[in-house]
């Protein structure tokens, strides 16, 4: 006579929740082998044990209910399993893919930070950046409402368009209106994210070299302060610039208030070492 084993011995012997094989069985993905009509019992017997090895090996791999019941009923198909394989393969390593790309934004996130508190808020200094690939949006007039909607619109393409919410917001303003004007002037929105695609017409390339630099930590209305403290360090240093300052965006945080406060730097590239 075949053994039965209760929904309790199965679910203990083989290191599994009874309500997990409930489930299995509500999905008639492993049925019992044997319920008794009076008393409700579920019991199982020693081949469902090996089912239920098949159907752990498969959720190790991370196959999907379904996906599991397509292997146990296509058992005798060996080429339908390597499929399956296959394309769980492809979906892991786009899996592993976006987790690298969010352990390096993570890391870049880290060392600016720890940049930021080892040098200082409010210090001007020279740092090398690589060559940087940002998406150009060509919108300006900061701190209105239209503004605003712009940018609200360009971060959710960026999220579709990209999949990803890891972005770096920075702004570019006028040295020009600085020096001569004692204007702060925002001409252009660049975005930067990990993957851009090379067919993207708005991609702008950022330089490599050396930039002046001055990391920052406070609301985005009083930011002006900081943009002079690098122009009396470009007037007294004789500092020879290119082009227009970067004002970018680390990161962003609010209190329970909604008051909101940003770590950020300003920097522009400079033609000579100091």
């Amino acid at each position: 006579m075949e053994k039965y084993f209760s929904i309790g011995e199965m679910a203990k012997l083989n290191n599994i929740s009874i309500e997990t094989l409930r489930h299995y069985d509500r999905y008639n993905l492993l049925n019992p082998d044997y319920i008794n009509e009076k008393t409700g019992y579920r019991y199982y017997s020693i081949k469902s044990f090996m089912k239920l090895d098949i159907i752990k090996k498969c959720k190790a791999i991370g196959l999907s209910l379904d996906e599991i019941k397509d292997v146990m009923n296509d058992y005798d198909s060996l080429g339908s399993i390597l499929k399956t394989l296959e394309k769980q393969k492809d979906l892991v390593n786009k899996k592993l893919h976006e987790l690298n790309t969010i352990k390096e934004s993570i890391e870049h996130l880290e060392n600016d930070i720890k940049d930021s508190l080892a040098i200082g808020f409010n210090n001007v200094f020279i740092k090398y950046n690589e060559e940087r690939k940002m998406i150009k949006y060509n919108y300006s007039g900061r701190y209105t409402e239209e503004f605003e909607m712009n940018l609200r619109k360009s971060l959710v393409e960026i999220e579709e368009m990209y999949n990803t919410f890891n972005y770096q917001i920075v702004f570019s303003t006028s040295y020009n209106d600085l020096i001569n004007k004692d204007k702060l002037t925002y001409t252009r929105t660049m975005i930067k994210t990990e993957d851009v695609l090379n067919t993207d017409e708005r991609i702008i390339i950022l330089p490599k070299g050396n930039y002046l630099t001055m990391y920052f930590d406070d609301t985005f209305y009083d930011i002006k302060k900081y943009y002079n403290l690098i122009i009396n360090y470009i007037k007294e240093k004789n500092v020879k610039v290119i082009g227009d300052f970067h004002e970018v965006y680390i990161i962003t945080r609010a209190n329970s208030s909604g008051e909101i406060k940003a770590l950020a730097q300003i920097e522009i590239l400079i033609e000579n070492n100091i």
